[in-house]
């Protein structure tokens, strides 16, 4: 899935261009630590072909895959699906990995792969629902996901827990979200 009608061009990321996504999602974890679970530390040193599962190759009724926003041959932006592998659970996927670089916010690219994630997940064999977790002091990306038909479904308090130092912890609640296909 290709779409062309802005300077921006979302495609599915393919092995090739996993280097520049780890390098991307590298970044959003340094930048925007509440927003991710993962933290920086740990995922620094995996490979970019750690990330091969994530690009849903193996998965025969589609739901799991990446898409990126691209600038040129810059990508600017990116936004995951991954869908549950549990026999009751195969019919809900979770969005993750949604990041748009600093430079290129403001721009509408986190709606435009949002919906595009959308689209492509409703192709999906038996994919009925989405669900994400979005950090309840993220108001704009919390707005963004609205915007694209989401709604939440409860709060998890204290869901993150970032240590900046001695004695210094922070905690962030998990709104969860979903969108019914």
């Amino acid at each position: 899935m290709v779409v062309t009608d802005s300077p921006v061009r979302l495609a599915r990321i393919a092995p090739a261009d996993l280097s520049p996504y780890k390098s991307l999602r590298d970044e959003g974890l340094r930048l925007y630590p509440d927003a991710f679970d993962a933290d920086i530390e740990s995922e620094q040193a995996r490979p970019p072909e750690s990330f091969l599962g994530k690009l849903g190759l193996t998965e025969p009724l589609g739901g799991t895959f990446l898409l990126a926003a691209w600038e040129q041959r810059t990508m600017v932006g990116v936004i995951g699906l991954e869908r549950q592998s549990m026999h009751k659970l195969r019919h809900s996927a979770e969005l993750n990995s949604m990041m748009v670089h600093p430079s290129h916010t403001g721009k509408g690219i986190g709606i435009m792969l949002v919906e595009a994630l959308v689209a492509e997940a409703r192709k999906a064999i038996g994919l009925e629902q989405i669900t994400l977790r979005v950090s309840t002091s993220s108001e704009s990306a919390i707005r963004l996901y609205e915007r694209a038909g989401f709604r939440g479904c409860g709060v998890v308090p204290h869901a993150l827990r970032l240590v900046d130092g001695p004695g210094q912890v922070r905690y962030f609640d998990k709104l969860t979200m979903v969108l019914i296909l």
